[in-house]
């Protein structure tokens, strides 16, 4: 029942305004021509998961079809599909309803003389899937009673290939670094390009990258004829499948689930199992994901915290190659002249929760800067200039925060400033970073692509003009807010931009070779004071 070779089962908005519903190839169809705008019933902490499925799988199609380049008309895409599951002659593997246990159905593994272990009834696709919020409070769970096919065949998708450890018998994936983390996407797409110009530049990529990545891990993988569909494989959760006996695109189910129908309703049944569906505790999550950054300290793979994708974390990723080695969907083809789009999605894992869903498609950058994170002598260059910017954004910060602080305090001097004085700053402070996350990698960019030293002084003058007159703002804001008596309000308006100016242009300050940028704003603020 519901064949997704065949059946229109995934509802597609396309960029010319209609909708549509449609099976699987016809979805790689549309992607070949860049037409797809969204999928209805995607959520957004699905989309990596049904990105990096479609990628996976469309890789390994055409990679066992010994084909180098990815083909474009559904039919095509359907033959090949069906090249990687020959031997079951009725689609069993692309079915959402397989009844006979002994055979795959979509997502999920045969559970053959195992039904019986099938106990927890799950009558909803979002509480089959892997998002667990605290206290059932940002995404409320098993609501989509009134479901539709896609719903299913997503929340399938997620959870088999992103979900985490969840108690005893809830084994997570082998694409994550323990349990209680997630798996991480950080790559590059087209920036003027959509879904289809994502998924397909994700495929050639991985056909380019795939003996690369078999060298990289010669002691996982086999080069041909690896297990590559897992839910194909039988299963009675007793025994882990072995990494040396996959294909490096492989894509995983880590929990035992089967969908039926009850009153023609999908209803799913699932169990647990005494072992994790694939033995790779030990690798950290380091086993070559397409998307996945590694740490080069513990060679384990990112864990996402609550910040999530925050500027100054962000850069950490892209630029420090002391800290992360970059994965391979950061590559891009070295003849590329066109912008491309970083995307950076993960889930913050928790225990027995999640802490929260994170992602940034905001950031574009040149050819030179894209092709610089794979090239150690400039992915160094570009460290030094997000170092340098950080420090200066830095210096301005701490600036701003003692200038609130005095404020606060009435425009007392800066040793007799109180923890509570302090403390008042901190709204401001998050405010500032706000203001200057969207703002930092653009101003990379220019630094980093400026011609000569003259050129990179400039942009340095010019984002530090930003960054004071920001700062300047939310200080003005401040003096005006922050609770003070009203007979020292005219002092502590003095005192805090006397002592965010006089901090900036302190001798020891990153801007004290380049005093003439606060003029503008000291200015101002005399002008003020009479």
């Amino acid at each position: 029942m519901h064949n997704f070779l065949i059946d229109p089962l995934v509802r597609v908005r396309l960029l010319d305004g209609k909708s549509a519903a449609m099976s699987l190839p016809d979805i790689y169809e549309a992607a070949s021509t860049d037409a797809i705008a969204a999928f209805p019933a995607l959520r957004p902490h699905q989309r990596h998961a049904w990105h990096a499925f479609l990628a996976q799988l469309g890789a390994l199609a055409l990679q066992r079809a010994d084909l180098a380049a990815p083909v474009q008309t559904a039919t095509e895409w359907r033959t090949l599909l069906r090249g990687l599951t020959s031997e079951f002659a009725n689609d069993e593997p692309w079915l959402l309803v397989v009844e006979d246990p002994t055979q795959p159905a979509f997502m999920q593994c045969p559970a053959g003389n195992t039904r019986s272990q099938y106990r927890r009834r799950v009558t909803t696709p979002d509480d089959l899937d892997l998002l667990v919020t605290s206290k059932n409070h940002d995404v409320k769970q098993a609501i989509a009673a009134a479901s539709a096919p896609d719903d299913w065949v997503l929340a399938l998708i997620d959870l088999q290939t992103m979900a985490g450890f969840l108690g005893a018998g809830n084994y997570g994936i082998a694409r994550m670094n323990g349990g209680f983390s997630a798996r991480p996407c950080l790559g590059l797409a087209p920036a003027d390009g959509g879904f289809g110009a994502h998924l397909f530049h994700d495929m050639r990529r991985m056909l380019e990258e795939r003996d690369h990545l078999l060298e990289s891990y010669p002691d996982y993988y086999r080069p041909e004829d690896g297990a590559a569909l897992l839910w194909t494989v039988p299963w009675d959760g007793t025994a882990s499948l072995d990494l040396g006996d996959l294909d490096p695109y492989f894509i995983e189910v880590c929990r035992r689930v089967r969908l039926g129908l009850e009153d023609r309703r999908i209803t799913a049944r699932t169990a647990g199992s005494k072992k994790s569906r694939i033995a790779a505790k030990a690798a950290n999550g380091n086993i070559g994901d397409f998307w996945t950054p590694v740490s080069t300290g513990d060679a384990k793979a990112l864990s996402l915290s609550s910040a999530g994708f925050r500027y100054d974390r962000l850069a950490k990723l892209l630029f420090d190659g002391g800290a992360y080695a970059l994965p391979r969907a950061m590559t891009v083809d070295p003849a590329a002249t066109k912008r491309w789009r970083v995307v950076a999605r993960g889930m913050a894992g928790g225990q027995g929760k999640t802490d929260g869903y994170h992602e940034r498609n905001d950031i574009v950058f040149a050819p030179r800067v894209v092709k610089a994170f794979s090239r150690r002598k400039e992915r160094d260059d570009l460290a030094a200039v997000c170092d340098a910017l950080l420090e200066e954004i830095a210096e301005v910060s701490r600036a701003l925060r003692l200038g609130v602080a005095v404020a606060a305090s009435g425009g007392k001097l800066m040793s007799d400033l109180t923890r509570t004085d302090r403390m008042k700053a901190a709204p401001y402070a998050r405010r500032f970073d706000a203001a200057i996350d969207p703002l930092f990698f653009g101003a990379v960019e220019s630094r980093f692509v400026a011609e000569d030293e003259a050129a990179k002084r400039a942009e340095r003058k010019r984002f530090a003009k930003r960054l004071v007159a920001t700062a300047d703002s939310l200080l003005e804001e401040a003096v005006e807010a922050v609770p003070c008596p009203v007979i020292q309000r005219h002092r502590a308006r003095a005192t805090a931009f006397s002592t965010f100016h006089g901090q900036l242009r302190r001798p020891r300050s990153v801007f004290a070779d380049q005093p003439r940028i606060f003029a503008p704003w000291e200015a101002g603020h005399a002008k003020r004071q009479t």
